[in-house]
């Protein structure tokens, strides 16, 4: 089970998207499964996390994508791609995979 909380809000499903938003007063439970090393990431629609070629977290994926978290704070942890950037939270509440050094948007209260 995996609920994450970032500086913004929780993150949940955007509505009538395959996307995620990072600044809701509600959240979704995800399922966290542990992959060699690695964690998959499902959605409640049973499908996978995964990060799309513009930067976007979807949560459509037919296939699990690897993620790796780094505990960094007493609660709190980066979740970071195969392609070494972090999620984070955009201004406008976008859960995004671009994230270069881990701040205050890409850290997590799970």
């Amino acid at each position: 089970m995996l609920i994450l909380r970032g500086e913004n809000g929780f993150v949940c499903h955007h509505k009538n998207s395959n996307t995620l938003n990072a600044n809701r007063s509600v959240y979704d439970i995800f399922t966290l499964i542990f992959n060699d090393g690695a964690y998959n990431v499902k959605s409640v629609n049973g499908k996978f996390w995964y990060i799309s070629s513009s930067g976007l977290v979807c949560t459509d994926g037919e296939k699990p994508e690897d993620f790796f978290l780094e505990f960094l704070e007493h609660g709190r942890v980066a979740i970071k791609g195969t392609d070494g950037k972090y999620l984070r939270g955009d201004q406008g509440g976008t859960l995004m995979g671009h994230g270069t050094t881990v701040d205050v948007s890409s850290l997590w209260e799970y």
